[in-house]
């Protein structure tokens, strides 16, 4: 029995109505599925006990159910965003409440969204395989800190340095780090991304590891830049990004994939490889999708 079963089967308990799409999705794909699902079910289990997985299926069904509402309501009105940055932060990156099951949310859709599955395969064989020995990786906004650490599971000759503005995400990335065993490997910030745009030399890291982090920016031009001189003349960006799909914390609207390729363009990088994933809606105006690329420096 795969390790990872313990998600699905608090899922299965929790919220029955949403468990037969997931189980489908890790039946389809379960090479990549249980990649992630696996060890993350044993850093769960150590660092938070059983009663975690119920918390994260709790946690599932609150983002799915915001997420289908929020948007519905951008179908309807056409209205992406209506916040402002200072409001989401303290409604959600500054409170625990909101933060700690949107955190296990977060993760579990790699494995649980058909749009996002892809994404799993590609962060692996086109970002973390073709790493180069003893590769440096930068992770900005790193959230629960998962992605940087299944890096470090796949190749223990990696080292990831993560950020984020969010102490309560940053609690969580630490005490995953704590019992992972790749705590030396590893190290954590409670620090918004957007401040790393001159901290440290340029060029540092063979990789940049930014997922679905651009949405949340009110200016994603800025994240580009960042990677840009973060990463080293030879490296290569994980990137990945949310397009028409309306959430609490999406703040930019990204309408087409040639938005994301301008922007990096504009920031002296370029998309090599590239996909995008979303679900087939007959008749809709805004259809949500997945998007990741791997950027690299245009010489």
């Amino acid at each position: 029995m795969h390790e990872g079963e313990k998600f699905l089967e608090a899922l299965q308990r929790k919220a029955k109505l949403l468990y037969s799409s997931v189980r489908k999705t890790v039946d389809s794909f379960p090479d990549d599925c249980y990649w992630l699902l696996d060890p993350l079910a044993r850093w769960t289990k150590a660092a938070f006990g059983d009663e975690a997985f119920e918390l994260a299926a709790n946690g599932y069904a609150r983002y799915a159910l915001e997420v289908n509402q929020l948007q519905q309501g951008y179908e309807n009105s056409g209205v992406f965003f209506s916040g402002t940055r200072d409001g989401v932060v303290q409604e959600v990156y500054e409170n625990p409440e909101y933060m700690i099951p949107y955190m296990w949310a977060a993760i579990l859709i790699y494995p649980y969204w058909p749009s996002m599955v892809r994404h799993i395969a590609f962060l692996r064989d086109r970002f973390i395989k073709a790493l180069p020995e003893g590769a440096a990786i930068l992770e900005p906004a790193c959230g629960h800190g998962a992605l940087g650490l299944l890096a470090i599971e796949e190749r223990n000759d990696l080292r990831v340095d993560g950020v984020d503005l969010s102490p309560a995400a940053i609690d969580i990335a630490e005490r995953l780090r704590a019992v992972s065993g790749h705590a030396a490997n590893s190290t954590l910030k409670v620090m918004d991304a957007l401040d790393l745009q001159q901290a440290g030399e340029p060029g540092r890291y063979q990789g940049v590891l930014a997922a679905m982090l651009a949405e949340h920016l009110h200016e994603p031009q800025r994240l580009f830049r960042i990677i840009a001189h973060h990463l080293h003349p030879e490296g290569r960006c994980f990137f990945s990004t949310a397009i028409e799909s309306a959430q609490k914390d999406h703040v930019f609207e990204f309408r087409t994939e040639a938005q994301v390729m301008t922007m990096a363009a504009d920031a002296g990088l370029r998309v090599v490889d590239l996909i995008s994933d979303g679900p087939r809606r007959p008749g809709v105006k805004y259809r949500p999708r997945a998007l990741a690329a791997i950027l690299e420096h245009r010489n």
